[in-house]
């Protein structure tokens, strides 16, 4: 066993190599041991490469998308330490703002995006409106026409319309093209799956010079929602049954039965957040499971973000979970939130009876997060920031294993 005067006399190459692939946990320990350690772990902690591979270790589910709508300029470094701080989002200091307030019908939101470099996309009744999220003043393009269901990426946008047309827009070469007949569809970063209104599911391709649409598979059955994970196509049917597509044929995966936990089935899929709340809780009925009461009796939407979830009500009540598991099930129904508020405006009742949260979505930013919350008149901004001290190194905590950026469980 060499003594820790061999082990010194090795070259810092190779301490960098071998520290690379150590969690932040243990490196901090490293950092502990003597000067020349603490050095050599905080070079490595200057590292963007670094960083980054700690961020799809230890925030897989989340890190690409987080680097995509993260605050202009921030580096892995500082994504991990905002990833991190989820944790102690209760100690957050906290302000709110709120923009895009619709003054008729025509302006009603349907959602909104938080894109690259900062820009918002809002969905609203007859537009596609873009804002820059730092003076949450309105840009160009515009889009305007009816718009039933919307979403976009880097390449493409995907608005279908009332008439059941899906139109995809390349963004460098301004085509379009359309399908018809869809009954939804599900945008990833490599691809659309569409589900026409006869339940056969497409794929359309965005990584081909040409966006033509491709028979996948044929469901015999209706198609309720889709999910991804794990590079596969999840598809749930109004039977209550999971399918996955392997090599264009369906492959059963599961069916939510009487003593199911279909939370935790779904939320396995990916499926809970395309998911029509009242079918859910018509299937819970159909089941005799027990059925919430107050706000989550109403839910519209879901946002699973990592271990953060956010769920809103219909009654215009948000809440934010941390990891809402209760005995290793996913469970939104008996958790506790961190965080619960009520966007329902005064002078909205009695006049209206509802104020559905439609859409949630999160930027990171330096020590902290932006959320924000569409509803039909309005977008609201929570923004929550850290203040905490720093230390020399990049390393998100002290020397004495005492955090002062993030609280590892």
């Amino acid at each position: 066993m060499p003594d820790q005067l061999s082990i010194n006399a090795l070259p810092p190459e190779i301490f960098l190599q071998i520290f690379a692939y150590l969690p932040v946990k243990q490196l901090l320990k490293c950092r502990l041991v003597s000067s020349r350690w603490r050095e050599i772990v905080d070079e490595l902690s200057r590292s963007d490469i670094f960083w980054k591979r700690q961020c799809e270790v230890d925030f897989s589910s989340v890190c690409k998308i987080a680097r995509k709508k993260c605050r202009v300029g921030m580096d892995w470094c500082s994504i991990y330490r905002s990833l991190s701080l989820w944790a102690r989002l209760g100690e957050a200091i906290e302000n709110r703002d709120e923009f895009c307030s619709a003054a008729d019908v025509q302006d009603e939101i349907r959602n909104c995006t938080i894109l690259r470099n900062g820009v918002i996309s809002v969905h609203k009744r007859h537009a596609i409106v873009y804002y820059d999220i730092e003076t949450l003043k309105p840009l160009k393009p515009l889009m305007t026409g009816d718009c039933l269901k919307y979403s976009e990426n880097d390449d493409v946008i995907a608005i279908l319309n009332y008439h059941l047309q899906l139109s995809v827009k390349r963004k460098v070469t301004n085509k379009s093209t359309i399908f018809k007949e869809v009954k939804t569809f599900l945008l990833l970063d490599h691809a659309l799956y569409y589900v026409s209104i006869n339940d056969e599911i497409y794929i359309c391709r965005l990584d081909k010079k040409n966006l033509r649409n491709k028979f996948l598979v044929d469901s015999e059955t209706s198609i309720v929602a889709m999910g991804y994970s794990n590079d596969r196509l999840h598809l749930l049917t109004f039977e209550r049954t999971i399918y996955t597509v392997i090599d264009s044929k369906l492959s059963f995966a599961t069916s939510l039965g009487p003593t199911s936990n279909l939370l935790h089935i779904l939320h396995q899929y990916n499926l809970l957040e395309l998911l029509d709340w009242r079918i859910y809780f018509q299937w819970m009925f159909v089941l005799n499971h027990s059925i919430p009461q107050g706000p989550l009796q109403d839910i519209v939407t879901t946002r699973i973000y990592g271990d953060v979830v956010f769920v809103g009500s219909n009654l215009g009540v948000l809440r934010i979970y941390y990891k809402p598991y209760t005995l290793e099930e996913f469970d939104i129904f008996t958790a506790v939130p961190i965080k619960q508020y009520n966007f329902m405006e005064r002078s909205d009742c009695p006049v209206l009876s509802m104020c559905p949260i439609l859409d949630v979505d999160v930027q990171e930013v330096n020590d902290g997060h932006t959320v924000m919350v569409a509803m039909p008149k309005k977008i609201a901004i929570l923004n929550f920031t850290h203040n905490l001290q720093r230390t020399f190194s990049a390393l998100p905590y002290t020397e004495r294993d005492t955090v002062k950026f993030i609280t590892i469980d």
